[in-house]
């Protein structure tokens, strides 16, 4: 009787063993250690590839792409640069101005920040009063895992799937307006993509970044976060620069 436990309970134990390790991945997890991997570092550069949906008043849906980079420092300023045949524009903040430059319209903005102005709050200040658009800015907050996962209801593993040549994990959540996606890196634990479904608007248009070449050490030096006037643009408000 003793030795018919003993197999049982191996038995048992061996089937847990095949559970655990059939088990579905923690979409949230896997997100999570990767936000948390962003937040750690001093500073960051990435090239970024940019498509985004309009539905147009007819219902016609439309999809315009653009490409840049950007290079953020935690302590010292963020430069977001993104080019395509709408916009071709760059927004930086040096830790006492923010600048913004429009090549297709020729235009420059400036705008000094009060004393005590971080990295983040200059992010802040930019897209909420100034009308200035800093694409993905939600997942460089040192706070992005809370910020982004603020209100999800339900999450999905996906299973690994090739992003630009890269295998990357799938992971899917859905809150009251959007469902989101983030596409994670198998090796590096980076984000491969990011994509946002707007639900409730007509048509449901997409948001889509890609991202590709991560250095978590970029070189940084006093002028990376300053812009200068082009000759024979012309001075506006940050507002007037959005196409």
């Amino acid at each position: 009787m003793e030795h018919k436990a003993k197999q049982v309970l191996i038995v048992m134990s061996t089937t847990m063993a095949v559970m655990c390790a059939n088990a579905q991945p923690d979409a949230r997890a896997i997100a999570e250690a990767s936000l948390n991997k962003l937040a750690a570092a001093d500073a960051l550069a990435v090239d970024i590839s940019i498509a985004d949906e309009a539905v147009l008043h007819d219902g016609f849906k439309v999809r315009n792409y653009r490409e840049g980079d950007v290079l953020l420092s935690r302590q010292e300023g963020f430069l977001f640069s993104r080019n395509g045949s709408v916009v071709d524009q760059q927004i930086a903040f040096n830790g006492e101005s923010v600048f913004g430059i429009g090549k297709n319209l020729e235009v420059f903005a400036t705008v000094e920040m009060p004393d005590g102005t971080t990295v983040e709050t200059a992010m802040d200040a930019l897209t909420e009063n100034m009308g200035a658009y800093l694409p993905g800015r939600d997942l460089f907050y040192e706070d992005a895992a809370a910020g982004i996962f603020d209100g999800v209801t339900d999450g999905q593993y996906l299973g690994v799937m090739p992003v630009n040549g890269r295998s990357c994990h799938y992971t899917a959540f859905r809150s009251e307006d959007v469902d989101w996606h983030l596409w994670i890196g198998e090796t590096d634990g980076l984000p491969c993509k990011y994509m946002i479904t707007s639900r409730w608007i007509s048509g449901q248009p997409e948001f889509e970044m890609t991202f590709s070449n991560w250095n978590l050490s970029p070189d940084i030096d006093a002028d990376s976060f300053t812009l200068k006037k082009p000759g024979g643009f012309a001075e506006v408000t940050f507002n007037a620069m959005q196409p």
